[in-house]
């Protein structure tokens, strides 16, 4: 299987969540519609971090279980979004302050078997 599209759109989308939630946080307090700057921002940033990857960054078979990892982790995220959306009874149950811990041993379960069968990853 080539994992190269998979760790290009995941890496991109959680590039997109991180600095769309940190732009959108950092400026709350000075700009009512601060999503109106965070989204635009998340948007170029998830684009150049998904193109980076797909062009230079898989090309090193080192850090292929790192961007995994990473790509794992907006994954995870978006799961867990479309369960709290889509499963009424486990709206109260998906918040941030579990989704996020969920997300994160998501990444680091997929980094640990990507860098064990490394030489499988292509």
């Amino acid at each position: 299987m080539n994992a190269r599209p998979v760790a290009a759109l995941g890496v991109a989308l959680t590039t997109f969540l991180a600095v769309a939630a940190l732009f959108t946080e950092l400026l709350a307090a000075r700009i009512a519609f601060s999503a109106l700057v965070g989204l635009p921002a998340g948007l170029v940033a998830g684009a150049a971090a998904g193109i980076t990857t797909w062009a230079r960054l898989w090309a090193r078979p080192g850090t292929r279980p790192s961007l995994l990892g990473i790509a794992a982790f907006g994954y995870a995220l978006l799961v867990a979004a479309a369960v709290s959306y889509a499963v009424p009874p486990a709206r109260d149950l998906v918040g941030v302050d579990t989704a996020v811990p969920f997300a994160a041993l998501c990444a680091i379960a997929v980094f640990l078997l990507a860098r064990r069968d490394a030489d499988r990853i292509a």
